[in-house]
């Protein structure tokens, strides 16, 4: 039988700290496979990936993944909470992955399974203090910190023996990679956690020449601005940054299709996006009236009350017709299989053979979709519509890139 040890990530672009991670994920695991949950043609930031999910998933088993799995759509344009469950739902869904390995800046295990179960066993008190303090017009991030300390505070109160340790660091939910770490952790039922410390630049942080491990935030923009970043990339990434077509919210048509998209679409069925409500659907219809970019149209309406990140899944929704009303989808209804080596064939042949799997396994979306029970029927064919509208945007047509013709890739 073998061992595998689940990661979580969207390689957008995959550089050379994804690789560090792979490699100490395999180094402290011990394990026979690494088995990659990754969000498909859209990130969790609320934007397309700059490339395909397709040539990212190449880029991830050439540089050491062995099985990658594609996170639903709903999930990736979900809040942090809802994109962590559904990957770590699919990694232990699997019946194979023991260990789930995640980065993380502060690399403090003991305070973030501290923090998450604080989080998890005071859930309703953390909500309620959430719902009072975005009242006062914090944005949610901001709000679910300062909740978080209050409780603390009161558990404190109560107990005064109690260690302020057995909290957690409260700095820790300053970073974005260590909030993501909690959801992780809360996610998890199986499944032991693996942190691995950060290295080089944070989530988010610019180009720095003097730093060994860059953010895929800075990459992107380096390219874009047409700069050279293969000193921090592995060859497979550098050679389809410079041949793949890239794009990005500004780039393409994105734009057009979010202003028709808010041009056309009355303001309760905006509102009833995952991400909408709070009279956002009214600021959106100002902003498409004059914004002359995505970035423009979110800098817009962007306020301390609503994330950039909040926004942007929000835009992005709008475009792929998701909403509350027609998904009310908790959680993932089937493993997708984007690309497999030669140890993914032999796990998913392990899965098969000894039944592991507690969800169906998709292989084939013409030979699967059939065979679905009514939410993931629902699921996969939101994220086949999603792949036919980042192609049409992309590369000008669908046909050749469909999810219903393209086989999953095989190193």
């Amino acid at each position: 039988m073998m061992k595998a040890a689940g990661i979580t990530a969207e390689y957008n672009p995959l550089h050379n700290g994804h690789v560090y991670h792979i490699e100490e994920t395999r180094r402290i695991t011990g394990c026979d496979a690494v088995v990659v949950a990754m969000s498909g043609d859209y990130v969790q930031r609320g934007e397309p990936a700059i490339m395909d999910k397709w040539v990212r998933t190449e880029h991830a088993l050439r540089c050491g993944a062995d099985l990658v799995l594609e996170i639903p759509v709903l999930f990736c344009l979900g809040n942090a909470g809802q994109y962590a469950n559904a990957a770590v739902s699919i990694l232990e869904a699997t019946g194979k992955v023991s260990h789930i390995s995640f980065g993380s800046e502060s690399g403090n295990k003991e305070s973030l399974v501290r923090i998450a179960g604080t989080f998890r066993d005071n859930s309703s008190e953390i909500e309620s203090a959430v719902k009072d303090i975005r009242g006062m017009g914090f944005s949610y991030p901001a709000a679910r910190a300062l909740a978080y300390s209050e409780v603390s505070a009161a558990i404190k109160g109560t107990d005064p023996d109690t260690d302020s340790g057995i909290l957690g660091d409260m700095r820790i939910l300053e970073k974005s990679n260590d909030i993501l770490a909690i959801e992780y952790i809360k996610a998890m039922k199986s499944a032991s956690p693996v942190v691995i410390r950060r290295e080089g630049a944070g989530y988010g942080d610019p180009y720095d020449e003097r730093i060994v491990y860059q953010s895929s935030s800075a990459i992107r923009a380096q390219t874009f601005s047409g700069r050279d970043t293969s000193g921090y990339l592995p060859g497979c990434t550098a050679e389809s940054l410079k041949e793949c077509h890239l794009t990005g919210p500004d780039r393409d048509s994105w734009y057009d299709i979010l202003r028709y998209a808010v041009l056309s679409t009355d303001e309760k069925t905006i509102e009833d996006c995952p991400s909408g409500g709070e009279g956002l659907a009214f600021l959106m219809k100002s902003a498409a009236a004059s914004a002359d970019s995505w970035t423009a149209f979110i800098r817009y309406i962007k306020s301390r009350r609503y994330a950039y990140t909040r926004l942007s899944r929000l835009c992005m929704q709008l475009v792929l017709g998701i909403n509350r009303s027609r998904y009310e989808i908790s959680s993932p209804e089937y493993i997708r299989v984007l690309g497999f080596s030669e140890k993914g064939r032999k796990l998913l042949a392990e899965m098969r053979d000894e039944e592991t799997s507690s969800l169906p396994v998709i292989i084939n979306v013409n030979k699967s979709a059939g065979n679905l029970n009514t939410k993931a029927e629902a699921l996969l064919q939101l994220d086949t519509h999603a792949a036919d509208i980042y192609n049409l945007v992309t590369k000008g047509e669908i046909g050749p890139y469909s999810d219903h013709r393209h086989s999953p890739v095989m190193i």
